[in-house]
C-alpha cells in the first residue's frame, strides 16, 4: 500500500535563504567570540582563584587547577559524541543553546564557590554540558553553502582567536578591580547572553530523520563504523588528536622558556614579553584562518591540511634553538599562519565528507579527539621538559606535528571537486 502524496513545503526565495544563513553565520561567529572571550576571562585564573579559596601553597593550587582542567576535558570528551547524536536527532540549534546556557549558569555559579572541592565539582559539571565549539561548527556546517563552507568555518575560527586573545586582558582587569568571583560571574552572564542571541537570531530548518518502523534502534556507539567507512575520516580525527597534543606539549613550559630567554636575568618584564609573543601567534592565526578557509574552498582543503601541519611542525625546530625572546616572537608569529589555517581546513574536509544526518555525531567525535589531545599533550610536554630540558618540548611538538601532517598527506586523498 502506497503512502498518500504529500505537499512539498513552500520554497523560500533565494534572497531570503541567503539572508537567513548569513544572519545565522554572523550570530554564530558573534556567539563564539563572546564564548571564547568569556572562557578566557576566568579560566586562566583558576590557580589564583583556588588560592583565594584557602589553598595558599602555589604547587597545591596548581595541582587543584590541573585536576579541574583534566577532569573537565575528560568529561567533555566522553559527552561530545552523546551531544552530537542528540543534535542529529533533534537539531543542532538546541545543542548550541544548551552548551552556552548550561556553561554560563555553571561558570556563574563558580563565583559562589567557597572551597576548592566545590569549584572542582562545578568545573567537572561544566565539561559535561559544554562543547560550544563543536555544536556551533556542526550547526554552521549544516546551513552554510558548500562553496563557502571553508570561508565560514575560517571566520568562526577567527572569532574564536579574537575572543581568546582579548579575554585574559579583560578578565585580568576585572579580577584586579573587583575580584576573581566577579570575573567568573561576568563570564556566566556573557555566555548566557550569547545563548539567548542564538535562540532569537539563528535559523535552522531541521527535519528530523525518518526512521523505518523495523529499523534497528540507533545508539551513540552504533555509528562508529562511519569512522572507517567515510574516506579519510579516521586519519582526520587522528590528525586532530595529534595536532592538539603536539601544540599542547609546549603550553606548560612556554612561559618558563620565555623567562629563561630574558637577558640579564631581569624577570620584571617577562609577563609583558610573554603576552606579546602569545598575542602575535593569535593575531596571525586569526588572519590566516580567514585566508585559509577561502583558499581551501578554491584549491581543496585536503592539501592545506598536510601543508599547514608539516610546515607548522618544522617551525618548532628553530624555536628550540632560539637565544632571545625576539627570535621566538618572529617564529611564533610565523607559526600562527599555519596554526590558523589548519583547523578550518580539517573541519571543512570532515563536513564535506560526512553525511548530513550524521554530521553532529561526527563533529562530536572530533571534539572528543581534540579534548583528549589537549589533555595528553601538556602531560607529555611536561614529562619531556623534566627529563631532557625545556627545549625538548619544542622538539617533541615538531616530531608529532610533522608526523601528523605526513599521515594526513598519505591517508586523506582529495575529493573530486564539482564544476
Amino acid at each position: 500500500m502506497h503512502a498518500p502524496p504529500t505537499t512539498p513545503p513552500p520554497t523560500l526565495p533565494r534572497s531570503q535563504v541567503d539572508r537567513r544563513w548569513r544572519q545565522t553565520f554572523i550570530t554564530l561567529c558573534g556567539s563564539q567570540l563572546l564564548a571564547m572571550l568569556a572562557f578566557s576571562m576566568a579560566l586562566p585564573f583558576l590557580p589564583l582563584y583556588v588560592q583565594r579559596l584557602g589553598v595558599t601553597d602555589p604547587e597545591a593550587a596548581a595541582t587543584w587547577a590541573g585536576l579541574m582542567t583534566s577532569g573537565s576535558g575528560l568529561i567533555l570528551a566522553l559527552m561530545a559524541p552523546v551531544w552530537g547524536e542528540l543534535a542529529d536527532r533533534h537539531g543542532r540549534k538546541p545543542m548550541v543553546a544548551r552548551a552556552l546556557l548550561g556553561s554560563g549558569f555553571i561558570v556563574g555559579a563558580m563565583s559562589l564557590a567557597r572551597s576548592p572541592t566545590q569549584l572542582l565539582v562545578l568545573r567537572t559539571m561544566q565539561g559535561a554540558v559544554s562543547g560550544t565549539v563543536a555544536a556551533s561548527r556542526t550547526l554552521l556546517a549544516s546551513v552554510a553553502p558548500a562553496a563557502e563552507l571553508g570561508f565560514a568555518l575560517g571566520m568562526m575560527q577567527t572569532a574564536q582567536f579574537v575572543g581568546s586573545s582579548a579575554g585574559p586582558l579583560i578578565g585580568g582587569f576585572v579580577a584586579d578591580q573587583f575580584g576573581y568571583s566577579t570575573a567568573f560571574l561576568c563570564t556566566g552572564v556573557i555566555q548566557i547572553a550569547a545563548g539567548i542571541a542564538v535562540i532569537l537570531l539563528v535559523h535552522e530548518d531541521f527535519k528530523r530523520p525518518v526512521v523505518a518502523a523495523d529499523a534497528p534502534k540507533r545508539s551513540v556507539f552504533s555509528s562508529f563504523h562511519l569512522v572507517f567507512e567515510i574516506p579519510g575520516l579516521f586519519a582526520l580525527i587522528g590528525t586532530l588528536f595529534f595536532v592538539q597534543a603536539g601544540v599542547g606539549a609546549v603550553s606548560p613550559v612556554l612561559a618558563l622558556f620565555i623567562g629563561g630567554l630574558v637577558p640579564g636575568g631581569d624577570q620584571g618584564g617577562v609577563a609583558t614579553i610573554a603576552g606579546l609573543i602569545l598575542g602575535s601567534t593569535a593575531v596571525t592565526s586569526a588572519l590566516a584562518a580567514i585566508m585559509a578557509g577561502r583558499l581551501g574552498d578554491r584549491v581543496g582543503h585536503e592539501r592545506l591540511i598536510w601543508i599547514c601541519a608539516v610546515c607548522g611542525g618544522l617551525l618548532y625546530v628553530p624555536q628550540a634553538l632560539v637565544t632571545s625572546p625576539w627570535q621566538l616572537l618572529v617564529l611564533r608569529a610565523l607559526l600562527g599562519v599555519f596554526d590558523g589555517g589548519l583547523m578550518p581546513s580539517v573541519m571543512a574536509t570532515i563536513a564535506l565528507r560526512s553525511p548530513g544526518e550524521r554530521r553532529g555525531w561526527v563533529f562530536g567525535l572530533t571534539a572528543a579527539a581534540t579534548s583528549l589531545g589537549g589533555a595528553a599533550g601538556p602531560a607529555l610536554g611536561a614529562a619531556a621538559a623534566d627529563l631532557f630540558g625545556l627545549r625538548a618540548s619544542f622538539v617533541l611538538t615538531a616530531v608529532v606535528l610533522t608526523a601528523a601532517g605526513l599521515w594526513a598527506a598519505l591517508a586523506v586523498k582529495p575529493m573530486r571537486r564539482g564544476i
